[in-house]
C-alpha cells in the first residue's frame, strides 16, 4: 500500500510541476508579444514621425519656392496678383491629381509600409 501512495504522490508532484511550467511558459510568452508589440510600434512611430518632419520640411520649401516663382513671375507678367493666382492655380491642378489618384499615390504606399513594418518577422 504505501507504494501505491507514493507513486500517486509522485503523479501528483509531476503534475503540479507541469501545471507551473504551464503558467511560466504562459506568461514568457506573454511577455515576448508585448515586446515584439512595442518594437513594432515603436518603429512605425519613428517612420511617422520621420515622414512627418519630413513632410513640414518640404511643405516649408515649397512655400519659399512658390513665393519666389510668385515674385519672378510677377516680374516678368507686370502683375503679382497675376503671378500668384498662376500659383495659385497650379497648386489647385495639382491637388486636384492627387485627390483623383490619391489611392495609388498615397493610401497604397502608406498601407504597404505600415503593413511591412508590422509584418516583417511573420
Amino acid at each position: 500500500m504505501p507504494e501505491s501512495m507514493n507513486y500517486s504522490e509522485k503523479i501528483l508532484e509531476n503534475a503540479g510541476e507541469t501545471v507551473e511550467y504551464a503558467r511560466q511558459y504562459a506568461h514568457q510568452q506573454i511577455a515576448f508579444y508585448k515586446l515584439e508589440l512595442a518594437e513594432r510600434l515603436a518603429k512605425s512611430s519613428s517612420a511617422l514621425v520621420t515622414s512627418i518632419t519630413i513632410a513640414f520640411t518640404v511643405i516649408l520649401a515649397m512655400a519659399m519656392l512658390s513665393a519666389a516663382a510668385g515674385l519672378y513671375l510677377g516680374m516678368i507678367w507686370g502683375s503679382y496678383v497675376f503671378a500668384f493666382l498662376f500659383i495659385a492655380g497650379m497648386y489647385f491642378l495639382a491637388a486636384f491629381f492627387l485627390y483623383v489618384f490619391r489611392k495609388q499615390l498615397i493610401t497604397n504606399p502608406i498601407l504597404s509600409i505600415i503593413l511591412k513594418s508590422f509584418c516583417n518577422n511573420i
